[in-house]
């Protein structure tokens, strides 16, 4: 894979050429067989594949408490050795409620943001996007059936259930699976108190959360409604599993043939002409450099560049924002000057919208104007209790890196990481279908559940989550939701910042979409309001009692969504489509040997949860499976 870290690295990927292309040339000498720019959900699992094929690829290597320890994933948001701290404009300017810089964070290390992500595993929801594609495309492997039992099957090691019971699951693969750590209480009773216990049974309610899913990832649960245990990539020693641990397993076992470029920056992707067409040929790359977002970013600064080739192609995996390249920029030479030294680094090749690249003096070379538009994300917003006691789960847990500050993790390291802090992102999840949607739609809304105060993503808010041990939340996501934003250019410099704009509720469906959160809202609050749980409940603190007409609940939620899980920005689509940017396999079109693989790739952001569906999406038809680049 060549370097690449990180899924961050390429704020840049296409950049627009300054002159002409060169002419192609052999690539028999090229250093590597691909190029995989991005270490995370899908260059990560792709890269694997590719070295075990016996091809050679290219990722700050971060492997701590936050990244590995579940009930940590909130400690990592800020953590200065992988953080990327992205802002975005909710809505457009001049709608009457305004919320600008909004914090958005992700990871820029081995793993991407799979390392710092609430490891929730549900593929519930997902069969509109999979068979969607496959209608599109003509193409049955798409379809949410073999994508469950070829692709599911391949990556996952499920823990939890009997292979002979289980056909749609996957019990050898590389990705660990499990639910509920509930041996923490079997292992120490004295956690099992009377508060946690009324929380994990009471939303179970089948008059208000329906029937109970047992399983929320078989194919027959895909458009069930109902209540289900979260399944989560854990492994049995309660250690975060993710695609870190898949790459670092493949270096060990094939050395040679996975090679990782670390902490490393592409700046654009070198194209070539061959016989009329544009021809990705390798990468360039700033070792050492850092995107405008990171905690270790000190400033714009003349990039010490160099060029990378790869034999077969390359393949983009630097994410939603970063991956939106093919938008990318000149250098301003009278800015830059000591970067004349080597000019011909600076004719970056562009691929993007004529519009938007030629604000920034930057000739296109291949027009396409869906590039970094179509930015999607799940609506998410959270309701808030505070209980009137602490759990005893939590009992002194500070979330600390010291085991000689915080006793939880000194009982942690000495007890088999029987403790709180094997818990994850949610507990129960309630999926239920929206009154507003049409009666052939599947459920559109999922309520995860955890034991904390979680108000959404804000800077501060991983303290403000270890702060408080008697918190109850409910979030309500919408899957499927009609907002589509964008992600622009500011400038022509690889470490400039971009411009994100979610545009949240401004499309066709906005109303429906808030209408659907409401009714999520009402809901929860009306489990709270039941036996077992209501006799922990000191208050509402979120809306609040105040908030009770739908106009006042529906201004809540136009203050407080949220996301987590943006998307689309380099979407695939049929020939019909005009702002499809790839094909049916990832390739960018009109461009030759340049794939973009990542959350990036998606037409609607898929199901409830993205990661697991990412994976799967990595491992289908991408190489191994063309003949003509294995032949190639």
């Amino acid at each position: 894979m060549l370097s690449a870290l990180t899924i961050w690295v390429l704020y840049l990927i296409i950049s627009v050429a300054c002159a002409e292309l060169p002419a192609c040339t052999d690539t028999a000498n090229a250093d590597y067989d691909f190029i995989v720019v991005g270490a995370g959900a899908g260059g990560g699992p792709l890269a694997a594949r590719l070295a075990e094929a016996g091809y050679s690829d290219a990722g700050h290597d971060t492997v701590n408490y936050n990244t590995t320890i579940p009930a940590y994933f909130i400690r990592s948001l800020e953590d200065p050795q992988i953080d990327l701290n992205y802002t975005y404009q909710e809505y457009p300017t001049g709608f009457f409620v305004t919320r600008d810089n909004q914090w958005y964070p992700r990871a820029r290390a081995l793993g991407g943001s799979t390392i710092h992500n609430a490891m929730v595993n549900i593929i519930s929801g997902t069969r509109q996007d999979f068979d969607g594609l496959a209608t599109a495309f003509n193409d049955s492997t798409w379809s949410r059936d073999n994508m469950q039992l070829t692709y599911f099957r391949r990556i996952e090691d499920n823990l939890y259930l009997v292979p002979l019971l289980s056909p749609d699951h996957g019990f050898h693969g590389w990705l660990k699976t499990s639910l509920l750590p509930f041996d923490v209480f079997s292992a120490n009773p004295f956690f099992l108190d009377p508060q946690i216990s009324a929380l994990a049974t009471s939303q179970w309610d089948p008059l208000v959360a329906g029937p109970p899913i047992l399983d929320l990832n078989s194919l027959s649960a895909d458009s069930a409604v109902g209540v289900g245990s979260t399944s989560f990539t854990i492994d049995g020693q309660h250690v975060r599993s993710s695609v870190r641990d898949r790459l670092a397993a493949v270096q060990q076992s094939l050395p040679g043939q996975l090679h990782l470029s670390l902490d490393t920056l592409a700046t654009k992707i070198l194209l070539c002409n061959s016989s009329s067409t544009v021809t990705a040929y390798g990468v360039q790359i700033a070792p050492g450099a850092a995107l405008p977002v990171a905690s270790n970013f000190k400033g714009k600064v003349a990039l010490d560049m160099r060029n990378v080739t790869a034999r077969h192609e390359v393949i983009v995996s630097a994410g939603v924002f970063q991956s939106p390249q093919l938008v990318s920029r000149c250098y301003d030479l009278a800015l830059y000057p000591s970067l004349t030294k080597n000019k011909s680094q600076l004719m970056l090749s562009g691929i993007g919208d004529e519009a938007q690249l030629s604000q920034f003096g930057i000739e296109a070379i291949v027009h396409l104007p869906g590039v970094g538009t179509n930015l999607q994300d799940h609506d998410e917003v959270a309701v808030n209790w505070l209980l009137k006691d602490n759990y005893t789960l939590f009992d002194g847990c500070k979330w600390l890196s010291d085991r000689t500050d915080d006793p939880c993790l000194e009982y942690w390291l000495t007890h088999n990481h029987e403790n709180g802090y094997a818990f994850a992102g949610a507990m129960n999840s309630v999926i239920t279908k929206s009154s507003s949607s049409p009666p052939e739609a599947a459920p559109d809304v999922l309520t995860y559940w955890d034991p904390v105060i979680f108000r959404g993503f804000f800077r501060g808010v991983p303290q403000e989550v270890v702060d408080n041990h008697k918190g109850l939340t409910a979030v309500v996501l919408k899957g499927h939701p009609s907002s589509k934003g964008t992600v622009k250019l500011t400038g022509s410099h690889p470490q400039d910042p971009l411009d994100i704009q979610k545009l949240h509720f401004q499309a066709p469906g906005g109303s429906a979409d808030i209408a659907a959160i409401r009714e999520g809202i009402k809901r929860a609050r009306e489990l709270v309001s039941l036996l077992p749980i209501s006799p922990f409940v000191q208050e509402e603190i979120a809306p609040g009692p105040t908030v009770i007409t739908d106009d006042q609940i529906d201004n809540y939620i136009y203050n407080h969504v949220f996301g987590h899980h943006a998307c689309c920005t380099n979407a695939i689509g049929p020939d019909t489509d005009p702002n499809a940017v790839l094909d049916g396999n990832f390739n960018v079109r009109g461009v030759k040997n340049l794939r973009v693989v990542d959350l990036s790739s998606w037409p609607n952001v898929p199901g409830f949860f993205v990661t697991t569906p990412t994976y799967m999406a990595s491992n289908l038809k991408l190489i191994l499976d063309d003949s003509s680049v294995i032949d190639g």
